[in-house]
């Protein structure tokens, strides 16, 4: 089988260029701003040494005399000249000028400059304030602090220092990390174009290869798909998260239409565990289940489960669910009328040879027991009926399960001691009820002396039904199984999943407030139901469970 072939894809390569594109521009603005911020470190320890400088020389004993003093500037320059010089080349400044307040020079760089007025603000050193400023002097542009020489502690201001840093300087030093910076940068650059590259291929994998409208006309096709299936469909992933949901699930599973679903586990929205059993992923894998039977909630569903394939991932499955709720409604009358036609048939045959029998003894003369004979052939024709129950709904069913128990020879018996109708709806009823009876139907079937009873009664706090059978009975340590979905202790036919009746029947139960049990009898199995009680819809008379006539 051949591999799809690889395409070139314009939308990788338009998302390598912008992310390329990203990375420059946002490693080319960082080394701009490492830059930028190297420069202005450096000029704020110009700005500090500048100031430490001056403020030293302006305490100096030596220059506050000479400043005192005044007088010509050579003559004051012979002695501060020398100092300032010392002073400049130990702190690697530019230039140390001391000066009288007016701005006249007593030292210099450049000694020619020597008496001449100072080229810069003076102003604020003058108030006896430390001033820093860029001002382009006599050196070029500088970075500079001048500071006020007083006349002893608290006298007035008798000259001025000022101490520069040239700016040619501080570009120096500042080149001295641009390597560095550059360096980095490409690093930077080099990094980012190479994930750039990496998440490029990542996409296009992803992608396989489509474009931005072959993406978007694939997920409107999905969408419509997923509409348009009838059977309810999920996709889970290998930890169980739900990555997607069609409507028809959401319905089956009890979920609202605006619900996030999505990224959650089925186990955090609620999913009924018999569900959760089945859709959980084996030891060894995915594998796939056909057409299981399983709960959610009260609902039947038929689910099947299969591996995604590999291009969903390891361990993603998909996940079909249908309803068969009313399937097994209609399964359930499907069995009651063959059983009745089963019996029917049964007895025409049986009511065939009676009837022979009846004539061959009035042939003989012998009416009277041909009279006896007739007698019992009718009775037996006309099937049960001495069942009275007060709910017509609970009459229909139990006349039914009366028909099914006569055909496979149980002796079925009801007791009726509520004073009106059941306050169950009628389809919990049915469903409640005849799987209890059906499970009993079931269990005694082919026992010795095969009986099955039905008891309702009005409770102390609700109305009760009791089904009781002859059976083998459930063993003790099933007892606290026996609701549990998949659990029977009868083997499963065909057409006839076990496991699931009873439990049903625990869930309706749970959801109408009311309480089930089970016990042991010797021989059989006891099931007590309890329901809370409300008051009855409308009073009705018995209803007798009368069999079919035989035709005349």
């Amino acid at each position: 089988m051949s591999s799809r072939p690889r395409r070139s894809s314009s939308l990788v390569r338009r998302l390598l260029f912008l992310q390329v594109a990203t990375v420059l521009v946002t490693v080319g603005g960082a080394a701009v701003l490492a830059v930028l911020g190297a420069r202005q470190l450096e000029t704020d320890a110009a700005a500090r040494l500048t100031t430490a400088t001056a403020q030293s020389v302006a305490t100096d004993p030596a220059v506050v005399a000479a400043v005192t003093a005044g007088g010509d500037p050579q003559v004051v320059a012979r002695t501060m000249q020398p100092l300032a010089l010392r002073v400049q080349e130990a702190t690697g400044t530019a230039f140390v000028v001391i000066m009288s307040p007016d701005g006249v020079r007593y030292s210099h760089a450049e000694p020619d400059r020597i008496g001449q007025t100072y080229l810069g603000t003076i102003a604020e050193a003058r108030a006896g304030q430390v001033y820093t400023e860029h001002y382009l002097g006599t050196l070029g542009p500088s970075i500079r602090t001048v500071v006020p020489v007083f006349a002893g502690s608290g006298g007035p201001v008798v000259g001025l220092v000022s101490v520069g840093v040239l700016e040619t300087r501080i570009s120096e030093l500042v080149a001295r990390e641009l390597p560095w910076i550059v360096l980095v940068a490409a690093v930077a650059v080099a990094l980012g174009a190479s994930f750039a590259w990496l998440l490029a291929r990542r996409v296009r994998r992803q992608t396989l290869g489509l474009e931005p409208a072959e993406i978007a006309a694939a997920y409107t096709h999905h969408d419509a798909v997923l509409r348009a299936v009838r059977e309810g469909l999920m996709v889970l992933d290998e930890d169980g998260r739900v990555v997607v949901v069609n409507a028809e699930a959401r319905r089956l599973l009890g979920f609202g239409l605006d619900q996030p679903v999505e990224g959650r586990r089925l186990v955090e929205l609620g999913v009924d565990p018999a569900l959760r059993a089945v859709t959980r992923l084996a030891t060894g894998g995915v594998e796939d289940v056909r057409d299981t039977v399983t709960l959610a909630g009260e609902r039947v569903l038929l689910l099947s489960r299969t591996a995604a394939g590999p291009r969903a991932g390891e361990g993603t499955r998909v996940v079909t669910l249908r309803d068969r709720t009313e399937l097994a409604d209609v399964l359930r009358e499907r069995d009651a009328a063959r059983d009745r036609a089963r019996a029917l048939s049964a007895q025409a045959h049986e009511f065939a040879n009676r009837m022979q029998t009846v004539l061959t003894l009035v042939q003989l003369g012998e009416t009277d027991d041909a009279l006896r004979a007739g007698t019992a052939a009718v009775d037996r024709a006309r099937g049960p009926s001495d069942l009275v129950v007060h709910d017509p709904v609970l009459a229909a069913l139990l006349l039914d399960k009366a028909w099914s128990a006569a055909e496979r020879d149980i002796a079925f018996t009801v007791e009726d001691e509520t004073s009106a109708e059941t306050p169950v709806e009628p389809d919990d009823l049915v469903s409640l009820v005849g799987n209890l009876v059906d499970n009993a139907l079931d269990a005694a079937d082919g026992s010795p002396g095969a009986a099955v009873g039905v008891r309702l009664a009005d409770g102390a706090s609700g109305w009760i039904v009791e089904v009781e059978d002859t059976g083998p009975g459930i063993p003790a340590d099933a007892a606290d199984d026996v609701f549990a979905h998949g659990f029977s202790t009868k083997p499963a036919a065909p057409d006839r999943p076990r496991g699931i009746g009873l439990a049903l029947v625990a869930r309706i139960v749970r959801r109408l407030g009311g309480s089930i049990e089970v016990s042991g009898r010797s021989p059989g199995t006891v099931f007590r139901l309890e329901l809370p009680s409300r008051l009855p819809s409308r009073p009705t008379a018995p209803t007798e469970l009368a069999g079919p006539r035989p035709p005349a």
